[in-house]
This record gives C-alpha cells, sequence and structure tokens, in this order.
C-alpha cells in the first residue's frame, strides 16, 4: 500500500490467488503485487496443488526478484496436538523469504508473535472481522493487516479504515461464501469436512427446498437457495481507493492458472486507471467480458454495497455458467443448428442447458452453410455434432473459450516480455584490466570480473557480439533495457568467458536483489506452555440448556437445568426469575456494538460471541463466556480469550475427546462442550427466507420468521432455519447431537459444563432430555454402565470420538 498526493486515498496492493506454481507465475506475470499461497496441511484450501517447503523458497525468490510479495495461508484451527508442527511451519517459511502469514487462529496468532517476533501477521478473513472493536483487540494481538469479513461494506470499510491504524484488506473478486467465514459448519458436521480446516466440501453449491412446518414445499426461484453469486468490485475500484483499504484480493487459489492470469490482468489494468483518473474511471465492457469467461456465476457487488436480497443470488446455477452464444433453433438425431449471439471457435467448451440437465461438450466441427469452418461468426447458423439429448429452444452457453486461455497459459508458460525484468548491462573489455559485467536495476547491482583482457590473437571482438553473448538471458527473467559498453579496439575474449562472467553477475545481482531475505534463518522455535490453571475437584459440571424461548427455558430449569442461556433479542422477553443469560451474537456490526453492551451491562454473566464484545463485555462487571463460534481449538485461544476478560470458554464443536481433554488439562480458564442438540451450522448475512418471495426487510415483523422453516436437501435431511431481527439466518444441522451414552467419557474430559440446545424442539421435550441427560450424567459419574439407547432418534455423535479430517 502507497500513498497518493490525495490524503483521502491510498494505492492498494493489488492480491492474488497462487494455487500452485503456475498459478504463481500466472499472477505476477500479469500485474499482481503480491500472492498468498499455501504449504502442506495447514491452510483453508488443501484441495489446492500447493507448494513444500522445500519450493517455497523458490517461489518466494520468483517474486521477489519480480518486486512481488509472499504470503504464507496458515489460515485454519490449530489442534492442540499441531501447535509444535504449525509454528514450525512458520518458521521454516519465514526462513524461506515469505513477507507475512495469514493466520485464523487465535493461539497461534499469539505462539507466533511470542516465538518469532519478527515475524508479520495478517489476520484471515476465517476471523470474521467487521467491526472496530475486533481490529483493536487483532491489533493489541500484534497483527499488522486484517482480510475482513466479505459481509462489510464499502462505507464500512471506509470508516474502519479511517479509525483503524492496522491495514485493512478487501475481497474484490471471487466465490462468496454463503455463511460468514468460519462460522460455518455445514460440511465439517454433514461429512467431516471442515471449512476451518481447510476441506470444505461447499454443500451450499448443492440443491435444496425450503419446507414449512406442516411438509409442504415453499416456491422458490430455483433451486440452489445457499449459492451466491460471485462478487466482482471492478466497477467500484474508485470507492475502494477512497475507503483506505490497503490490499484488494482475488479469491481463487483452487481456480486455474489460466484463471487467475486472466482476472489478475483485467484488475491490474483497471486498477491503474483508476489510480490515474479516480473520476474518470470506468470498468470497460471488454474487461467485464474476460471477467465472466474466466469464471462466473453471476456477477454482483453484494455487500460491498450493502446489498443482501436476492440479486446476489444465484439460485439456478451453482458453477461456471460461462457466456451465452446462442439458442438451438434445430435438432435431429447427433446433429443441432445454433442461432449464434457471439463468435464460437471450434476449440471452445459449450453446455447446452436443457430441461433434463446440462450437456457439455467441444463445440468440435462446425458447418457454415455446408462448409466445414473453425469459427462460427456472430449472427450465423452454424451447425455441429452433438453428443447428447438437445431439444429446439435450448440454450447454449461457452463455458471454456479456448483462445482466451491460450493467451493467458502464454504468459505463464513462455517467457514473454511481460514477465521479465529489466536490467541495465554494463560490460568492461579494455586491455590490461579484468572484464567486468555489471547488472543493475530496481532492487541494485551486481558485478563480476573475469580474466586480464588481452589483445586479440586472431580476431578481435566486436560490440554486437558483446551483446549477442552477454544479452543470452533465456532462461532467466531477465531482459536487457540499456547497454553501456566499454570496448577497446582490438583485443579479444572467449564467448565462453563472457557467458561465464554474465551468469556470476546474474548470481551476484541476485544475491543482492534477495539481500533483506538472505540472512534469515530457521531458529526451531520452542512452543511456549499455556498458562494454565490451578485443578480443583468438583462435583459434577454444570447442565446448561440453550433456548429459543422463555417456556422452554422456563421447563429446562424445572427440569434440573442449572441455568439457561438465550439469545439477547430474546433474553429480554424472559422472566426475571429465569435469570437467562443472554448470548451476544456473533455478527455485532459497529452500528450494532451500543445496543449489544448495554444489554451486557445489566447482566451479571453473558455469553459474547464476537470477539470484540469480549473485553467491553468483560469492563462492565460481567462474568463473560466466550461463545464456542470463536473457535477455541486449543489452550493458546482460551489463554487469549482469558487474557482479554473471559471467564469461561465453550469450546468449539469440531473437537474429538483426546483434544477436549488436552485443552481443559492446559486451559486458563474453564470450558464446557455441547452434548445435545442441532449445532448451528451456518449464520448468514443474506436471509435465507427471501427465497420464498418478495421481501421489505422489515425482518422484526417478517410473517415468515413466525414459524420454523426447513431446509431439504437431496437425501431429505431437513435443517432447521430461522432469521433474527437483524435479518440473519441461522442454519442448524438436520440430526440432533446426543452424548448421552458418552457421559463417562465426556466427565474423563474435565469440562465444567454440558450445554443442551434447543432448537425446534417442544417445551416438554425439551424437559424430558434435560431430565434424561441430568439422571446419566448422574449415573456416569457414580460409576454406572453407560446406556445403550441415544434420547433422540436419529442422532449423532459429531466429533467427539471421530474428529475431524
Amino acid at each position: 500500500m502507497t500513498s497518493t498526493d490525495d490524503s483521502k486515498r491510498t494505492v492498494p496492493e493489488l492480491l492474488a490467488p497462487a494455487g500452485g506454481l503456475d498459478a504463481l507465475r500466472a499472477a505476477v506475470n500479469n500485474g499482481a503485487d503480491a500472492v498468498y499461497l499455501g504449504v502442506g496441511e495447514f491452510n483453508a484450501r488443501r484441495g489446492a496443488e500447493n507448494f513444500t517447503v522445500e519450493s517455497l523458497k523458490e517461489a518466494c525468490d520468483f517474486a521477489h526478484l519480480h518486486g512481488v510479495s509472499v504470503y504464507l495461508a496458515v489460515n485454519i484451527l490449530i489442534l492442540p496436538e499441531e501447535m509444535e508442527r504449525a509454528l514450525g511451519l512458520v518458521d521454516e517459511a519465514w526462513a524461506a523469504g515469505v513477507d507475512a502469514v495469514i493466520l485464523q487462529d487465535l493461539g497461534l496468532m499469539r505462539v507466533v508473535r511470542h516465538a518469532l517476533p519478527d515475524v508479520r501477521i495478517h489476520a484471515s478473513t476465517q476471523v470474521g472481522t467487521h467491526n472496530g472493536l475486533t481490529i483493536a483487540e487483532l491489533e493489541r494481538l500484534g497483527v499488522a493487516r486484517i482480510t475482513l469479513a466479505r459481509e462489510t461494506s464499502l462505507s464500512e470499510i471506509a470508516e474502519l479504515s479511517r479509525a483503524s491504524s492496522v491495514e485493512l484488506e478487501s475481497f474484490v473478486h471471487g466465490a462468496l461464501c454463503f455463511s460468514y467465514s468460519g462460522q460455518c459448519l455445514m460440511s465439517s458436521l454433514i461429512g467431516r469436512r471442515s471449512g476451518n480446516r481447510g476441506l470444505c466440501a461447499q454443500p451450499c453449491r448443492l440443491p435444496y427446498e425450503i419446507m414449512t412446518e406442516d411438509g409442504k414445499s415453499a416456491s422458490t426461484p430455483g433451486a440452489y437457495l445457499l449459492s451466491p453469486r460471485d462478487i466482482a468490485g471492478l466497477d467500484l475500484l474508485p470507492r475502494f481507493l477512497e475507503s483506505g483499504v490497503a490490499a484488494l484480493k482475488i479469491e481463487g487459489r483452487m481456480k486455474s492458472p489460466e484463471y487467475v492470469a486472466l482476472v489478475t490482468g483485467v484488475y491490474r489494468a483497471a486498477l491503474d486507471r483508476a489510480i490515474a483518473d479516480p473520476e474518470g474511471y470506468s470498468a470497460k465492457d471488454a474487461e467485464r467480458a474476460v471477467l465472466e469467461e474466466a469464471f462466473s456465476r453471476g456477477f454482483s457487488t453484494a455487500y460491498l454495497e450493502g446489498v443482501n436480497d436476492n440479486e446476489m443470488m444465484s439460485y439456478t446455477r451453482p458453477n461456471n455458467r460461462g457466456v451465452r452464444v446462442g439458442r438451438v433453433s434445430s435438432a435431429e438425431r447427433g446433429t443441432v443448428v445454433i442461432d449464434l449471439e457471439c463468435t464460437l471457435e471450434a476449440a471452445d467448451t459449450i453446455e447446452f442447458w436443457t430441461s433434463r440437465g446440462r450437456v457439455a461438450q467441444k463445440a468440435g466441427n462446425m458447418r457454415l452453410k455446408g462448409k466445414s469452418v473453425r469459427v462460427g461468426p456472430a449472427s450465423e447458423r452454424v451447425e455441429l455434432d452433438v453428443e447428447g439429448r438437445v431439444s429446439v429452444g435450448d440454450r447454449v452457453f461457452r463455458v471454456v473459450n479456448a483462445a482466451l486461455e491460450n493467451g493467458a497459459r502464454r504468459t505463464f508458460e513462455r517467457e514473454r516480455a511481460q514477465g521479465r525484468i529489466p536490467i541495465d548491462v554494463a560490460v568492461r573489455v579494455v586491455e590490461g584490466e579484468t572484464l567486468r559485467i555489471e547488472i543493475s536495476g530496481e532492487r541494485g547491482a551486481g558485478v563480476a570480473e573475469g580474466p586480464i583482457v588481452e589483445r586479440a590473437r586472431t580476431k578481435s571482438v566486436m560490440s554486437d557480439e558483446i551483446v549477442d553473448h552477454v544479452g543470452r538471458f533465456g532462461g532467466t527473467p531477465y531482459e536487457a533495457s540499456s547497454w553501456d559498453i566499454e570496448l577497446q579496439p582490438g583485443v579479444g575474449i572467449s564467448f565462453s568467458t563472457l557467458h561465464r562472467t554474465r551468469r556470476e553477475a546474474l548470481d551476484a545481482f541476485e544475491h543482492v536483489a534477495l539481500a533483506a531475505w538472505s540472512d534469515r534463518q530457521s531458529y526451531g522455535p520452542e512452543t511456549p506452555v499455556p498458562a494454565g490453571r490451578k485443578k480443583t475437584r468438583h462435583d459434577l459440571p454444570e447442565v446448561v440448556a440453550w433456548c429459543l424461548d422463555p417456556d422452554t427455558a422456563r421447563r429446562c430449569i424445572d427440569a434440573g437445568a442449572d441455568r439457561v442461556i438465550m439469545p439477547s433479542w430474546l433474553a429480554g422477553d424472559a422472566p426475571p426469575s429465569l435469570n437467562a443469560v443472554p448470548e451476544l451474537p456473533r455478527i455485532a456490526h459497529d452500528r450494532e456494538i451500543a445496543d449489544l453492551l448495554a444489554i451486557a451491562k445489566g447482566a451479571p454473566r453473558v455469553v459474547v460471541g464476537n470477539l470484540g464484545l469480549v473485553r467491553d463485555t468483560s469492563s462492565t462487571g460481567s462474568t463473560v463466556e466466550a461463545h464456542w463460534g470463536l473457535n477455541v481449538a486449543n489452550p493458546w485461544t482460551s489463554e487469549v480469550l482469558a487474557g482479554i476478560g473471559a471467564n469461561f470458554t465453550w469450546l468449539s464443536p469440531e473437537l474429538s475427546r483426546d483434544q477436549i481433554t488436552r485443552i481443559c488439562e492446559a486451559s486458563a480458564v474453564p470450558n464446557g462442550i455441547a452434548v445435545y442438540g442441532r449445532q448451528e451450522v451456518m449464520v448468514t448475512e443474506h436471509c435465507v427466507l427471501m427465497a420464498e418471495g418478495p421481501c421489505n426487510q422489515q425482518c422484526d415483523r417478517c410473517h415468515r420468521r413466525s414459524r420454523w422453516r426447513f431446509l431439504k436437501d437431496s437425501k431429505g435431511y431437513r435443517f432447521p432455519v430461522t432469521t433474527d431481527p437483524a435479518g440473519r439466518s441461522h442454519v442448524f444441522n438436520s440430526v440432533p447431537l446426543d452424548l448421552s451414552r458418552a457421559l463417562a467419557d465426556v466427565l474423563g474430559t474435565g469440562v465444567r459444563a454440558l450445554r443442551l440446545d434447543f432448537v425446534a424442539e417442544r417445551p416438554h421435550e425439551a424437559a424430558r432430555i434435560v431430565r434424561s441427560m441430568r439422571s446419566r450424567l448422574k449415573d456416569a459419574y457414580t460409576g454406572e454402565p453407560s446406556p445403550v439407547e441415544t434420547l433422540v432418534e436419529p442422532a449423532t455423535g459429531g466429533h467427539f470420538y471421530r474428529g475431524v479430517i
């Protein structure tokens, strides 16, 4: 990030994804200022090609020689047994030359800051930062840059930037998660593939129906009810400049190198124009076309402009829709005629959108007026062979533009001037002095000297021969932009000597250019031991009921629950005799902070779901319980939260028995876990219920919120959905967690509270479960045999025994 003459504007860094070495070259050669990449298993895109520790240095050297920064993504939750290895990876990566590490796990942030204080830390979007208090808390942890939640609008970014000394980063293009990042457990609880561990299976891109409580299916615009369009901020670049954002991030480490090349190239050119003339800037139609051809689920500015309605959704298509090229006007067995709306080439891949699904194939052999052609012009009719069943009227889309992709491929597969480093070359060939070659550039100069130059014994060396042989930079990223040759007539020098001395000069130049990183070394740091606390003998852990209405809460207390937790927007409706503990939400934009802190101020105990609210809630005198959404997956994270005011932490639902035990043994504060209930798998800024039809966004009076809705998947599982007064949807797992048969093992972990989450249960059913859980807990404590039956059917044991992958 650099400043401009206009104090209100900064020049943001263009940050591109590098899923592998080709994508890295594509990003660098097409104008990225920085790239982000992953190594091994500790990153949020474990399915990408990624890098090894050994190949990382090569990647860093390549990028740095081009003036491009490299950020290592270690943006997952770190389990207790992994902290030493995660710290070791950061240590080795820093020695290899990365310029920053991108972290999600708060405990790892603390450990890195303590053990490797020179390492620059960026906070991942997985932290979910969207308010000023969280920014301030991360700054106290030593974070230098924060990638904001995708749900943060440009007006919010501008306010946050003005109030903060930490660099802020925003996504400008790419896929949009349906849930707030870091808060999605859907893939994890369905199939163990955790988005917080880099293996999201993208269940949000699958088809669903909205079902009412009485089993009726609601009418919706399509089946892909959780699939947003991709965000595209191309038209908003001047507003990004005004916002003060430090970096614009392109999503796509799982995308192809061709995608990276095309999208990076478009945004490089557009951003340069916006910097040069923000008032006169406008995106070009050709640029939009390239972005659509590269990959598109349809584009939206979505949350960047505060839009959260159906216009941001891709209800009919969860993957690349491509560009429409025409319609089928005639179809016979094996042959179709297409009325083209744009040019089509034989090497392009097309899709027919039929009533039975999509049919994809290469365009292949095309005929125009009976003659075979390689290119079908726009507004013409072409005939081609088809491999599937296609009907008249079917739309045809191009999903791979072969010419465009081939052009993109040439930017990283061939040596091209666009990706070469300009250098100045000076050569001295003077009798009686050493041969001297100096290579200089923006990052310094390197010099190599050869043997003493003598008079030519046969043929004298000429200037053009020096340029030819010294200038052979093939196989390197360099290109001579100027020559300064001091040549005494009549001298000779062998061409092999010129070649060798040139190589030595290049080595010297690279040594100087990479000097800022060359003195780093791996220290093999020790992982700091978490502070822990003095352990005392306890009786049975508390039984805590999480409820969504006062009636259920009262019945749970009467059935033996020690206390109840209710969301803050509902806790105020509960009678004072319930002593309901308010739960401040995980999502708390700045406009909502004051009201939430007012709720906390009057409560003796509060569950806090947002990192930024922990310290201020504690300062009101309340006992603070850290919400499970704060992702406590190791004792170091527990220590961080304890240090800012948490008196208790609810642990991540993604932990196994052994991991829970390790945390409880070393945690700075007592911990609790969920043992029953439908776990919340998503919290979303877009309301799922909008798919049912027009919405006036008066959420506090919405009739759809008065009853439960369910998302039904293709296997018949039903996920309960409700929407809060702020319009955010909360999606719950289709199958309840039930650890009632595992309570002896639960007690063995050392947890001090057991939470029962009641979502769609009737009050009497919740009371029955509380009584049964209380009874089984006492039996487990006294050593009675574990029961055979679960409390409900169907039920899941969650990750307690199996853990995440």
